[in-house]
């Protein structure tokens, strides 16, 4: 029998009978009291009606605004000059119409719902907000008229929380209301800041762990009075009020009034946190008192100021005496949630996060960005990268914890390799746990499924330890499985408890400051670099490295706009979005003290809004069509586009303008485009004789590695493989070994299979080293290159020898002086006079020392330049011979709308009347990437829209119909003939 509600159910339930038990148990789970069920339904009704509301509320607004009510004016100006002051100096109005909506829409549910008809006079920002909602109701804008319409779901809210004595329940409702705003109505804001509402179980996880690392490593407590805490972006409080929980009874109010702190910026979170925290010390000791511990304060803009004199206030006078006794705290634990967003995917969104050039920006510019051998960093300047920092600095000389939960992408990113150099610095332990989710990382992951916070990027828990006298220093790490949903992952931590009863791992990060170094091979560091940081920086000619300079392919930032496949289009569209953006130009003459994002219309889609044309817009420059800027570009494998190349409509060019700075340099020039340091996508190479694209793949950016470099003007053409790399590889091989010998043996080997399966994770640390075949050693800690000049410093002359050269076990080879010249050619000088390096003993090149080495290395230069003729003269060679099949039921057409391959891939279906039948398998095991060059010819030689903009791009050529068939054709030829060149390289010799 089931008693509900007072009165027992009617039905009775056999419970032998797997039906009837599960009926009952149904029936007991999913009752709710009335009231409950009464406050859950206007609370989804409430969630409902918010962005109407809000969006009204915004239009009342703005209505005072026009109507130009004086009052209003000026206190919203006063109310907007303080925060500029003491939030951002570029905060807009638009945000502050933001806090107005939030603080209206709330106000009353703080008052009502949780008891506290004083909210709006102890909430020193409440307070202060008031004002300006006073002068904005002070015409005919009545504030109880217009909310009048929420009042059926106010009532029914209020009548239920009266009946409802469990704060939990209520403190739901304000999530709810929280996560709806900022990832429902507030998108923008939630994208600036990273709205993710912490799970209760790593908030428990987190703070337990605090508490046994204080225990373990100082002998001391959270409740230990002096044991100072902070939560820089502390949200709805939850870490605060977690805390306040596991504080001792007798130090308790000591605690809450002197030790704790917490920092929050955006106002609706603030609100909820003062609530959460203040509510929970009443809970445990039945007395109110305000929390003085929480500021409303950019938490960053404070960096360099602990312990200062404090510059500026902080929007109120008592906000401000809070932020000065909060900096003036010793604080000993900084724990909590940073946001985790790098900045706005589109500049036409006017939504940017803030930057602190001379602050916190300048340090991470002056620590982890100076000690990274990436290529681009700007990933360091992800806000939580940015907690990272301040937290570092905010313990000063002193010993403490750090304790975040945030974007893992540091612990193996190749941007992040300076910052994690310095937090071994900056720590003497590091404990993390790695909870994956990196949905970018692994497309077979979901964020809202496999995350847990339901995002894209992975997660991970830090707990960064100093204490300087503590000899126990390290690094130790943890990982969930990946494919854990995340109530597993939570249920772990729940289970786990904290740090100490989870089995680490003490990882032994290597040289170049990598952490995770599964997979990774130690031989690769002793091969010759293909290009370096350091060596591309340097004004000297003299560098270890293959390549003198290298760069990324170009980034237009508006490639519906930039790229297309019919020049004549592009040219007209670009016209275009040159005359707005001079309109804009002359507007902005005209208008004094303009804002630029207030003068450009983000909704036009005939032009996209990019960081430089802002700048170049606010310096009043004008654009000018320059026909010769419309070039040839490789915009995906085998997919060749016009493009706008232009240093103002290119976001950025890098150095793509001195490696093919004219049409007629695409005639001598070639680069070698490989995946970029941190590729997600299988490693890729490609030869071009052409502009590439920045992403050829469209996942991982592309390093690009010329034969040879130009000035701007097409004139001074300098070779780019260096002097010290042909002494290497003529003192392995001969002298007769050109530099464009090397640029395809370096092809050659980029493509060797056995060279991408043993490196494959060593190339996502580093550009590729290239090892010299049948020379460089198979072993950790050997060497063959040398330093220019000789040895590298402090390391003896490396051993030319035979004996060194030579393979151990094997006998001698015949390495007669026939082999090592081409048919026809006169022998070579390989006496040690004629290739012996100034400074160093003569090298031991006889033809037993040569032949073989020379052989293998002949062959990978001929399979290297053969698969380069092949790569970029793809337009040229014979299609593969396919079987058309006509559909003689409709008209005969060569257009494509959209290609379709079979499922077992023999065929493709072009359009309704003709399918090319024969496909051979073999031509999908050449991949570029995720996918084979085919099906790249497949994925974009199809009739598509750009969702934004509208622009249509259609690749069907009106000077030659048959060119899409035809390339199917020639790449698959293409294909064919790089698998049975690669098949037929020669061994490298490394190791099993």
């Amino acid at each position: 029998m089931l008693f509900q509600n007072g009165r027992r159910d009617q039905r009775t339930f056999d419970l032998t009978q797997p039906h009837d038990l599960a009926d009952l148990l149904e029936a007991f789970f999913r009752w709710e009291e009335p009231e409950y069920e009464a406050f859950t339904q206007a609370v989804a009704k409430f969630k409902e009606r918010i962005p109407e509301l809000a969006l009204g509320l915004r239009g009342k607004i703005e209505q005072q605004r026009q109507q130009r009510n004086a009052k209003f004016l000026a206190a919203f100006d006063k109310f907007w000059d303080l925060c500029k002051t003491s939030i951002d100096p570029n905060i807009s109005r638009e945000a502050i119409d933001e806090m107005l909506v939030q603080h209206l829409l709330t106000e009353r549910l703080f008052r009502t719902v949780f008891d506290n008809p004083d909210f709006t006079r102890r909430n020193i920002i409440a307070a202060e907000i008031e004002t300006v909602i006073d002068a904005l109701t002070s015409n005919d804008f009545n504030r109880d008229q217009f909310l009048s319409t929420l009042n059926p779901f106010y009532v029914a809210i209020e009548g239920a929380a009266r009946s409802i004595s469990s704060y939990a329940d209520k403190q739901d409702f304000l999530n709810t209301v929280y996560e709806r705003f900022f990832q429902g109505f507030a998108v923008k804001e939630a994208d600036t800041h990273g709205i993710v509402y912490t799970p209760q179980p790593i908030v428990s996880f987190m703070c337990a762990s605090v508490e046994a690392v204080l225990q373990r490593e100082f002998g001391r407590s959270l409740s230990d009075r002096g044991v100072q805490i902070l939560d820089p972006a502390t949200g709805t409080g939850n870490f605060i009020v977690n805390l306040l929980d596991r504080i001792a009874a007798p130090n308790l109010e000591y605690k809450y009034k002197h030790d704790l702190f917490c920092n929050e910026i955006m106002l609706l979170p603030y609100y909820i946190a003062a609530m959460n925290i203040e509510h929970k010390y009443y809970e445990r000791t039945g007395a109110y008192a305000p929390f003085e511990g929480l500021c409303f304060v950019d938490t960053l803009a404070t960096w360099g100021q602990a312990g200062t004199s404090v510059q500026g206030s902080f929007l109120t006078e008592r906000n401000t005496l809070r932020v000065e006794r909060e900096l003036d705290a010793q604080i000993m634990v900084i724990i909590g949630n940073p946001p985790y967003n790098v900045g706005q995917e589109n500049e036409n969104d006017n939504n940017k996060n803030r930057k602190y050039p001379n602050g916190v920006d300048k340090k991470i510019r002056d620590t982890y960005a100076k000690d990274s051998h990436a290529t681009l960093n700007t990933k360091l300047y992800d806000a939580y990268v940015k907690f990272f920092r301040w937290a570092t600095d905010r313990l000063g000389d002193r010993d403490g914890i750090v304790c975040f939960v945030s974007n893992n992408s540091f612990m193996d990113q190749i941007a992040f390799d300076g910052m994690r150099k310095h937090l071994l610095q900056d720590f003497t332990q590091i404990w993390h746990l790695d909870l994956h989710g990196n949905v970018r990382k692994n497309p077979k992951l979901s964020g809202t499924t496999h995350n847990v916070f339901g995002i894209q990027v992975g997660v991970g828990i830090t707990l960064a330890i100093r204490k300087r006298e503590n000899p126990n220093t390290g690094l130790w790490y943890y990982r969930v499985p990946e494919d854990w949903r995340k109530e597993e992952k939570l249920a772990f931590i729940a289970d786990k408890g904290d740090i100490t009863h989870i089995d680490w791992q003490e990882l032994e990060p290597d040289e170049q400051n990598n952490w995770l170094t599964e997979g990774m091979q130690p031989e690769f560091a002793t091969f010759l670099p293909m290009g370096t940081k350091t060596a591309k920086s340097s004004k000297s000619m003299d560098v270890a490295t293959i390549f003198k300079t290298y760069s990324l392919g170009v980034a237009t930032n508006r490639d519906a706009h930039a790229y297309a496949f019919d020049a004549e289009q592009l040219q007209e569209r670009v016209k275009t979005f040159i005359e707005i953006y001079n309109t804009a130009v002359d507007k902005i003459k005209r208008t004094s003290n303009a804002q630029v994002d207030a003068l450009i219309d983000v909704e036009d889609q005939r032009i996209k809004w990019t960081r430089q044309v802002k700048a170049s817009l606010a310096k009043i420059i004008y654009s000018e069509f320059q026909q010769s800027n419309i070039r040839h570009a490789l915009y995906r494998p085998y997919c060749c586009k016009s493009l706008y190349f232009d240093e103002f409509w290119n976001e950025e060019r890098y150095q793509q303008h001195l490696f093919f700075p004219t049409p007629q340099s695409e005639k001598e020039n070639q680069l070698i485009g490989v995946s970029s340091i941190g590729h997600r996508a299988p490693f890729t190479v490609l030869v071009s004789n052409i502009i590439p694209n920045l992403t050829m793949n469209s996942t991982d950016g592309f390093q690009c590695f010329p034969l040879y470099t130009y000035d701007p003007d097409g004139s001074n053409r300098q070779e780019n493989i260096t002097d010290w790399a042909l002494a290497q590889f003529q003192a392995a091989y001969g002298p007769d070994v050109t530099k464009r010998d090397i640029f395809h043996y370096v092809y050659a080997v980029l493509h060797h299979p056995a060279y991408r399966a043993r490196y494959a994770e060593n190339l996502k640390r580093e550009l590729p080293r290239i090892p010299l075949v049948g020379v460089s050693p198979a072993s950790p800690g050997g060497g063959f290159f040398s330093e220019p000049g000789g040895s590298p410093p402090g390391e003896p002359p490396v051993d030319h020898t035979p004996a060194a050269l030579g393979t151990p076990g094997e006998p001698p080879v015949d390495h007669a002086a026939a082999a090592l010249r081409a048919p026809g050619e006169p022998p070579v000088d390989h006496t040690p006079a004629a290739l012996g390096a100034p400074g160093e003993p003569p090298v031991d090149h006889t033809p037993a020392a040569l032949g073989a080495h020379a052989a293998a290395f002949r062959a990978l230069v001929a399979a290297g330049a053969a698969l380069a003729r092949l790569h970029i003269g793809y337009e040229s060679v014979a299609e593969y011979p396919l079987r058309r099949v006509i559909n003689d039921a409709v008209p005969f057409t060569w257009r494509v709308t959209k290609m379709i391959l079979s499922r077992d891939k023999t065929a493709l279906q072009v359009n309704e009347s003709l399918r090319l039948e024969g496909i051979p398998p073999e031509t999908f095991a050449y991949r570029l990437g995720n996918r084979s060059a085919l099906e790249w010819v497949i994925d974009q030689y199809q009739v598509t829209t750009d969702k934004r903009s509208g622009i249509t791009s259609d690749p069907n050529r009106r000077d030659d119909p048959e060119y899409i068939v035809r390339l199917v054709g020639q790449v698959i030829t293409v294909s064919l003939e790089t698998q049975r060149i690669i098949a037929g390289l020669p061994d490298l010799g490394l190791p099993e």
